[in-house]
């Protein structure tokens, strides 16, 4: 007899355990997607996400689908904000380039600025002590023996207090 109570008791535990893991609920990762949508009318609904890499099941009967799967209710953009008018004075041209670009800045007494020219790991691919004069200052720079891409220049110049005042740049290079 306890042999076969020893036996009720662990197929009654072993029923337990497997009713539990069968309705445990996993969640699943967030996916975020480029585009999508949700239309609506009197007889039906359409919902849909565009460049979504997900898992997607469907079922059918005779007169209906049911397709399952991720559904992202955000919209998330990511970019960098182009200004329309830089507030530092400094005006670089042309921009995009294909490696020769002008730079024109003003400066309110006789000192020295330093250019930096910076890859986008952040390393620094140049670096030159210029003169600047009082007033307008332009300065051309060939840059046309980097790779294509997108770099920030960096000017640092000195204000009539003796501060320094620096300003970064975008500058895509393209061939």
């Amino acid at each position: 007899m306890t042999m076969k109570k020893n036996l009720k008791i662990a197929l009654f535990i072993a029923f337990v355990l497997a009713s539990v893991a069968g309705s445990a609920q996993t969640l699943s990762p967030t996916v975020i997607s480029s585009s999508g949508g949700y239309f609506t009318s009197a007889s039906a609904s359409l919902s849909f996400t565009v460049a979504e890499m997900t898992m997607v099941q469907t079922f059918s009967t005779a007169n209906n689908f049911l397709t399952q799967g991720f559904q992202q209710p955000e919209d998330y953009n990511v970019g960098i904000i182009e200004t329309a008018q830089d507030d530092s004075g400094v005006l670089i041209f042309p921009n995009p380039t294909t490696g020769s670009i002008t730079l024109n800045y003003y400066n309110n007494g006789n000192s020295e600025s330093t250019i930096k020219l910076y890859n986008m790991v952040g390393q620094v691919v140049l670096s030159q002590k210029v003169s600047q004069l009082q007033g307008l200052n332009t300065m051309n720079l060939d840059i046309s023996h980097y790779s294509q891409g997108m770099y920030m220049l960096e000017l640092a110049t000195l204000n009539l207090k003796g501060e320094t005042v620096i300003s970064y740049h975008k500058i895509n290079l393209e061939y």
